[in-house]
């Protein structure tokens, strides 16, 4: 399999998302060359059944290829400098070979190759080049070998990310990339039992300066005051780590289990060419489950099940303690239902600071529940909600969604569904700024409230000319209030953990956009930092219309739209979405891909 440009052919917008916590965000694949026969190249550490957001962690995330340049430059009307810069890094080839062999041996190989890009920058009329990505290479070599006619296998995998790094404005990015692994599962008693395990490492490499901002990052933070298990090193220029996930459990039958534990080292860093949610941590989980498949009462069948999870640092920190359990049902006029309830224990942060300080967070419960009608039906339902609530610290996060789907022929389908999410607290992390020798942490008070609406529509003209559709305009608020300074990260008590500035002592400078912060009341600013509230709206929509003009041989035709914008925080959520949110340019693309079969 081989294509010149694997961007052609997404049938949806990737869908607008805000998160404020600091961690990454999973972005499913859309694009057919990545996806088609995805399963061999997909390398997840860890499969627990109970959830998890180390599930996301995989050693190949194809979405990092093509994605936007590492580096911008953005315009400065006051120096009249002005930029042209690529939204994507071009992909110039790539290629894939994957297959097995009547022996039971799967082989895969994908390679690709993305352009060195440049922005046009236009200053005072004197236009000038600078380099924004560098030219990379992205490898990933995957083999598998089944036995036993399925039952057990054993694998490995493969991956290397080569830039080349030709200016100083780049050296911050790894120059080589390399991770591995190796995993086996065998299944036994007509697969009712299974066992599992995956082991991986990871090796990056580059200037100090990269390796140091490795070290920083978010999911590391090797400088963090308190972890005595851990040694930033400013001059080190590369960084080793692993990880690795056992699990074993029985899956046939009505009562099920799955027990394992799942750990990634401080040092473990796959955000080059995979994805990893977080390192230094070690998880426990535990599900059971219990499956009434046969009807039983006003039920089709039925599943219950309940599960706990346990994390640690590699220091010994205890970070979380949480159970939950959940109910699935699908009733004889084939409705459908769930409902799910979690509390936990504990909920303690190393990431929370942003290199500070291991910080206590407020535990609490939740639930989430979902309703769906007939899906046989030509016009159908679904509802959806959840809740989270803080315990002892104020902390909300409710959230309600609905879907209409109506199948008006075999030939024309379309959706429409709107959602809200609210989510507050009062720890909410502002800025870390350097005072009287020491680091100072400022926390808030936080309001969000964010509302969207997914369109789709599929429409088969006839049986060779199909077109698709989809829309998401999206809006996101959040005011920051009450602005507070952490005292001791890790007490109990609120009042210990954090306090509260007092009202005078508290200025906004408009004009400057910026926090004033006399704390100590002589006249002289001790803090200052930005003012952080935002108002952030976002259309994107892809229209695909595809003609197979001769068996096997396609034309695709793609217009992708986009438009991003901002408004004033303070206003309502709905008239800033109507009235701002098209005052900006619509950024317009229109893409063709012609494919011509030879041999049927």
């Amino acid at each position: 399999e081989f294509t010149i440009n694997p961007d052609f052919g997404q049938g949806e917008a990737d869908p607008s998302a805000i998160r404020l916590d600091g961690f990454q965000i999973f972005i499913q694949e859309r694009r057919p060359f990545f996806i088609e026969n995805r399963n061999l190249f997909d390398y997840n550490i860890s499969s627990a059944r109970n959830g998890g957001q180390f599930n996301t962690d995989n050693l190949f995330y194809s979405r990092r290829i093509g994605a936007a340049p590492h580096r911008r430059v953005y315009d400065d009307p006051s120096e009249l400098l002005f930029v042209d810069q690529p939204d994507f890094t071009t992909i110039l080839g790539a290629a894939k070979f994957s297959g097995k062999t009547k022996n039971g041996l799967s082989i895969g190989l994908l390679e690709s190759i993305t352009a060195k890009e440049e922005v046009l920058i236009d200053q005072n009329g004197v236009e000038s080049m600078e380099t924004i990505e560098p030219f990379t290479n992205y490898l990933v070599a995957r083999v598998q070998q089944d036995f036993k006619e399925g039952n057990s296998a054993i694998g490995g995998i493969f991956t290397g990310v080569q830039r080349k790094i030709d200016t100083e404005d780049l050296d911050y990015l790894h120059s080589d990339a390399y991770s591995g692994g190796i995993d086996f599962f065998h299944n036994w008693n007509n697969r009712t039992w299974r066992i599992n395990g995956r082991l991986v490492f990871s090796r990056v490499a580059g200037s100090t300066t990269a390796i140091s901002n490795t070290q920083r990052s978010f999911e590391h933070n090797f400088q963090r005051p308190n972890a005595t298990h851990l040694e930033y090193d400013p001059d080190a220029t590369e960084l080793v780590g692993t990880g690795g996930d056992l699990n074993f459990g029985k899956y046939a039958g009505k009562f099920g289990f799955q027990t394992g534990f799942t750990w990634r080292s401080p040092g473990l860093e796959l955000n080059d060419i995979g994805f990893q949610y977080n390192a230094d941590e070690i998880n426990h989980y535990f599900w059971m489950g219990y499956n009434q498949n046969e009807p039983q009462g006003i039920f089709r069948f039925w599943q219950a099940g309940y599960g706990h999870l346990v994390r640690w640092d590699f220091g010994g920190t205890s970070l979380h303690q949480g159970l939950n359990g959940n109910f699935f049902a699908e009733f004889k006029n084939f409705w459908r239902m769930s409902v799910g309830m979690g509390y936990e224990f504990a909920d303690i942060s190393n990431n929370w600071l942003r290199g500070g300080p291991t910080f206590r967070k407020p535990h609490g419960m939740g639930g989430h529940f979902f309703v769906g009608t007939n899906e046989r039906k030509k016009v159908r339902f679904s509802l959806n909600g959840g809740y989270g609530h803080g315990l002892k610290v104020k902390t909300r996060a409710p959230s309600v969604g609905l879907t209409v789907t109506v199948v008006a022929s075999n030939a024309l389908n379309f959706s429409i569904g709107p959602s809200w999410n609210g989510y507050k607290r009062e720890d909410q992390y502002v800025a870390t700024i350097d005072y009287d020798d020491a680091q100072t942490y400022i926390l808030s008070d936080l309001d969000q409230q964010t509302v969207s609406m997914r369109l789709r529509l599929n429409y088969n003209i006839t049986p060779d000319l199909t077109i698709q559709y989809y829309g998401q305009p999206f809006i996101s608020r959040a005011n920051y209030s009450d602005f507070k300074r952490v005292l001791d990260p890790i007490a109990r008590p609120r009042d210990s953990r954090f306090e509260s500035f007092d009202p005078d002592a508290v200025t906004f400078n408009e004009a400057e956009g910026v926090y004033n912060i006399d704390y100590n009341k002589d006249g002289v600013t001790d803090y200052s930092f930005g003012n952080p509230d935002f108002n952030f709206m976002q259309f994107r929509s892809n229209f695909v219309a595809r003609w197979e003009y001769t068996p096997g041989s396609e034309i695709f035709l793609v217009w992708t739209q986009g438009v991003t914008n901002s408004d004033d925080p303070t206003k309502q959520l709905i008239p800033s979405l109507t009235e701002n949110l098209f005052e900006r340019k619509i950024h317009n693309t229109f893409l063709m891909k012609v494919t011509y079969r030879f041999l049927n």
